[in-house]
């Protein structure tokens, strides 16, 4: 059974839906103190990783829908690792974070939690770098800008990082140069969206017309689920 927990508290309840096997999928509390609590309870075992939602009266259907589908995924993900055909799809993430990202930027590549990923990783025999406190050199960290495209932003990730360099010819015709407003001519680009590390530097005109003729191969995304289709049991506290 999949239980909403809403005004959940410290999470002191579900402690006994869990005995009778129930999973969480997503906590709503509103207070700081009890957030930290379930936080911890979620980090000791003791309660299921699921996301924790604030204020009921600010919840709308859009963001339930968003972190429940997470849930979701993640632990769908997590219930195929024993299974050797899926191992494969992963081969990317090792490389993502052996090469110096995150676990954080790899599984918002693969659009799933840091645990998933984390035990992906695992799975696949990952010797992890130490995992320190804070900053960047957290596996765990969670800076770094933001952009539309996954692979566009494992890409921005990198190149802030170090991992990889821009270059300013590009590797078609050898142009090189900037336009008016100071953007290099010379950009990236991805054959295959599931490959964000396996890039070409291209300048626009030769970027353009290989678009023009080609067709990168799309990043492969699990089915979203709207929170409805997921909960089994809606329970509550006391507001």
């Amino acid at each position: 059974m999949n239980e909403l927990s809403l005004f959940t508290g410290a999470g002191g309840g579900l402690l006994g839906t869990k005995l009778l096997g129930w999973r969480t999928i997503g906590y709503v509390e509103y207070e700081s103190y009890c957030q930290k609590v379930i936080r911890q309870r979620i980090a000791d075992g003791l309660l299921d990783a699921a996301p924790i939602f604030g204020d009921i009266r600010e919840l709308d259907k859009t963001t339930l829908d968003s972190g429940v589908s997470l849930w979701y995924l993640s632990n769908k993900i997590l219930e195929d690792i024993e299974m050797p055909a899926h191992r494969k799809d992963y081969n990317e993430a090792v490389k993502m974070y052996e090469r110096g990202l995150s676990i954080e930027d790899v599984a918002g590549f693969y659009n799933i939690t840091r645990q998933a990923m984390h035990a992906i990783l695992k799975r696949r025999g990952v010797s992890f770098r130490g995992n320190k406190k804070y900053g960047v050199d957290n596996h765990f960290y969670r800076g770094g800008p933001v952009a539309d495209e996954a692979a566009h932003t494992i890409l921005e990730c990198a190149l802030k990082k170090g991992i990889i360099t821009r270059k300013t010819h590009c590797e078609q015709c050898n142009d090189t140069g900037t336009f008016k407003d100071g953007r290099s001519k010379v950009q990236a680009h991805h054959d295959d969206y599931n490959k964000p590390l396996e890039l070409r530097w291209l300048c626009q005109s030769c970027h353009h017309k290989w678009h023009k003729h080609n067709k990168a191969i799309p990043k492969k995304n699990g089915g979203h689920k709207e929170a409805g289709e997921i909960t089994d049991v809606i329970s509550a506290g006391f507001p």
